[in-house]
């Protein structure tokens, strides 16, 4: 009897010794190449908001293999739509992108605005306090509107964007690039107007000086502050990969680099408006966000 337990149990060490090493956790990180939100280098994450992010989540999780791959948009969200096991780093968080995906709150940016040529300032609908009525002007057939297919510009602005026969002049484009070149095409006149974030355009300008003749003009209907975050498939591996995230996040030392990878980008007059509500944002973050994913 003594033999066969000791030879059932050399049988089964030498199985264990020989089976194959258990495979670490892979996660791909969906990255847009979109400064000064994301930016490639070497085929890598550069100095961008989400780029920080995005490394110092890498240096916490060493037990899995970070992967890193550059996608536009639309492959973004048709692959964490089809539970692929990857995240996207600067996912700004809409009723519709939250049926696809769990998120992990990590950044608050100023409202977007209207960037135009100065050709047609006089041409664009405003109210008395010189806003643009962006659903007045979408419905302008002469004026050539350009967007980024799929990219959200925030709830309420997605909401117009979506209805394309109330916006006859306007065109959506998939760029491989989220539509980093889009202002100059706006400079080259070949469009009128697009949306975009103010510190996304302030940084255009400084590598391309020539952008500064155009021109910002506020929207109406204030569409407020915009929640992004880190967004991965709203399957059970989702649920745990954004856990995961949420517990590496989750302090003092995390909420501060949110901040940093935020704040050096946004321009003094936005800091001076939304500062304070920034402020309170990161000091929530310092806690779990569990209540975010029981569902």
């Amino acid at each position: 009897m003594w033999l066969l337990l000791t030879s059932s149990a050399l049988i089964a060490a030498l199985m264990l010794a020989n089976a194959p090493a258990r495979a670490a956790e892979t996660i791909t990180w969906l990255m847009s190449d979109f400064p000064p939100v994301g930016e490639l280098i070497d085929g890598k994450p550069g100095n961008g908001m989400a780029d920080q992010v995005v490394r110092y989540l890498v240096s916490r999780w060493p037990q899995a293999e970070h992967r890193f791959l550059y996608a536009n948009p639309n492959r973004v969200w048709s692959q964490l739509a089809s539970g692929q096991h990857a995240c996207f780093a600067n996912a700004l968080r809409t009723p519709e992108r939250e049926k696809l995906a769990y998120f992990r709150n990590a950044y608050l940016l100023p409202p977007p605005q209207l960037i135009v040529r100065p050709a047609v300032l006089a041409a664009l609908p405003v109210n008395a306090r010189g806003e643009a009525d962006l659903a007045a002007l979408l419905r302008v057939p002469q004026l050539r509107g350009l967007v980024v297919e799929k990219r959200s510009y925030g709830p309420a602005i997605d909401a117009l964007l979506g209805d394309a026969a109330s916006a006859p002049g306007l065109k959506r484009v998939a760029p491989g690039n989220y539509g980093r070149n889009i202002l100059t095409m706006l400079a080259l006149n070949r469009a009128d107007y697009t949306i975009e974030l103010d510190f996304v355009m302030t940084h255009a300008i400084l590598q391309s000086p020539e952008l500064a003749s155009l021109k910002s003009v506020p929207l109406a209907g204030g569409p407020g502050l915009l929640v992004g975050g880190i967004a991965c498939p709203r399957t059970a591996w989702g649920r745990e990969a954004i856990r995961h995230l949420d517990r590496l996040l989750a302090s003092p030392e995390g909420a501060a680099v949110l901040s940093q990878a935020q704040m050096r980008w946004i321009s003094k007059d936005a800091t001076q408006r939304y500062g304070a509500a920034m402020k309170e944002f990161f000091r929530q973050l310092e806690t779990p966000q569990v209540q975010e994913y029981r569902r």
